[in-house]
């Protein structure tokens, strides 16, 4: 309903996963039955800390909450970058009169996945990426041939840089990751092929 923005529902053998629950209260019904369809749901897992990423997580009470390192560390110290990202998310809301049942808070139980780690929640295998440069806490995951590289790669916006450097490091590392996937669905737009996300990498980074 908002900026093509994605949720990901990656289905195992016991139950599934939900990537960036988003946005309205609509969709996060739909998503939440579709997970339920899927069996039960063993982890949300964030890509980002942004809000329109992230405020889906009130709708999975109890299922425990993935994110990278940094953004855990942020929450846990109570940074103003991680405060700002509900302050924003509280923000919109208000000026759209979107109402948020659930509030405006960080799970409680965090749990961070390093760069390079590989764990297997219901039978959904996930590799994890550090992914900086849209924001300092990105995460990407790599699962069954498909790369979910949070809101880089995207068709359909230009890059939204936090940190330059960062970010095209960052473009250089999914260009050797691409090599070995099949399939990429960015934080928004369309679902791509390797081919076509490469093509968007190498163009972001001409851009930067």
């Amino acid at each position: 309903g908002i900026w093509q923005t994605n949720t990901t529902v990656l289905v195992g053998t016991g139950g599934c996963v939900v990537v960036d629950p988003a946005y309205f209260p609509r969709e996060l019904d739909a998503i939440a039955a579709a997970a339920r369809a899927a069996g039960e749901v063993a982890a949300v897992v964030f890509t980002h800390g942004h809000w329109d990423h992230v405020m889906g997580h009130a709708r999975f009470p109890g299922v425990p909450v993935l994110m990278s390192e940094s953004l855990a560390v942020a929450i846990d110290a109570r940074d103003p970058r991680a405060q700002r990202y509900l302050d924003d998310a509280r923000e919109f809301d208000s000026r759209w009169y979107v109402p948020r049942p659930g509030g405006y808070a960080w799970p409680d139980g965090l749990m961070s996945l390093g760069d390079g780690a590989a764990i297997e929640l219901a039978g959904v295998g996930l590799h994890a990426l550090a992914l900086p440069g849209h924001s300092p806490d990105g995460l990407g995951l790599i699962s069954g041939g498909v790369l979910m590289p949070g809101d880089h790669l995207s068709p359909c916006e230009i890059p939204f840089v936090d940190d330059a450097v960062a970010y095209r490091a960052t473009l250089g590392r999914l260009l050797e990751v691409l090599a070995e996937v099949d399939e990429v669905v960015p934080g928004h737009g369309r679902r791509l092929t390797a081919a076509e996300a490469r093509t968007i990498a190498i163009a972001d980074r001409d851009y930067l």
